[in-house]
């Protein structure tokens, strides 16, 4: 019984050893296609091997490294430690893997020096300018269907916060993600001791991409009479606190709902002088970050 063992032992190291040293181009047949249409540059073996680049909407990503892990295979996942860089700037790694049914989850995952206008094509939608400063992450566990919006579990940081339309840099914010009822994500703010805004809050976002938020953020000594203003512009008046609350809800763009239900992350007021102001925004980004201002109506009453 014990020479048996040891021969299929024997047949299933070697045909696992023979498995990876194939060349890596063969994941074109394995993964889904919305995949591999992606994939440029595939190089290696199925064992340790790597793809130049993988392009998906606004994101690349390059210089994509893997070792794979043999054993998942017989678990009906393709599973392998993964680390890369975003042509955007940052780095990242972790270890991440395929299901059959095209469901990725990862865990271990590590975010380092993200540029934070890397966000801008996402919070465009929300009138959101372009913000400065990079992010790190250390995500514990990540879970996606495809089919709704990824699970996350973990934190991260925004250091030297800023946008990019304002020299000054109001220092570190974090968030905190875990799970929440019927498996909404939840997220919750803070702000470091010695940040210029005291920042306290939660974001809640449905798997339908429906989202709620509650968010304070109260000015510092250290802040302008010219950036309260912004903030009144685009947020409203302040309470007796000096604190401006931002408390909305809407659709997160891509989901299963319509995106003409979705609201602005800040309310402005719908006054001419408001939207002379929120188009002069967008326009001055557009000339520094190619961002499309198109569709934004400038009053000419005042």
């Amino acid at each position: 019984m014990k020479i048996r063992t040891l021969i299929f032992a024997g047949i299933g190291s070697f045909l696992l050893a023979s498995f990876g040293q194939l060349p890596a181009n063969l994941l074109l047949k394995i993964l889904p296609a919305g995949l591999t249409s992606q994939l440029q540059g595939v190089n290696g073996t199925l064992w340790h091997g790597g793809v130049a680049s993988i392009r998906q909407a606004t994101l690349t990503i390059t210089n994509l490294q893997w070792d794979l892990h043999p054993a998942a295979l017989l678990t009906g996942k393709l599973a392998a430690d993964l680390r890369g860089n975003l042509a955007q700037g940052g780095h990242f790694e972790g270890t991440c893997a395929i299901r059959i049914g095209g469901a990725i989850s990862c865990n271990g995952v590590n975010l380092n020096d993200i540029p934070a206008q890397i966000l801008t094509p996402y919070l465009q939608r929300f009138m959101v300018p372009p913000l400065s400063g990079a992010f790190r992450a250390s995500l514990n566990n990540l879970e996606w269907d495809r089919q709704t919006l990824p699970r996350l579990s973990g934190h991260g940081e925004w250091r030297e916060a800023g946008i990019q339309l304002a020299p000054q840099r109001f220092g570190t914010y974090s968030a905190i993600l875990n799970a929440g009822a019927d498996n909404a994500q939840q997220i919750t703010l803070a702000s470091a001791p010695d940040a210029a805004f005291t920042l306290d809050g939660a974001v809640t976002v449905q798997q339908n991409g429906h989202y709620q938020s509650r968010i304070t953020l109260k000015p510092g000594n250290s802040i302008d009479d010219g950036t309260k203003q912004i903030l009144t512009s685009f947020i409203g008046r302040p309470q007796a606190d000096g604190g401006y609350l931002i408390q909305e809800q809407g659709q997160l763009p891509g989901s299963t709902s319509a995106l003409g239900t979705q609201r602005p992350l800040f309310r402005i007021p719908e006054t001419p002088t408001a939207v002379r102001t929120r188009a002069l925004v967008w326009c001055i980004d557009e000339i520094h970050e190619q961002i499309n201002c198109a569709g934004l109506v400038v009053h000419d009453t005042v």
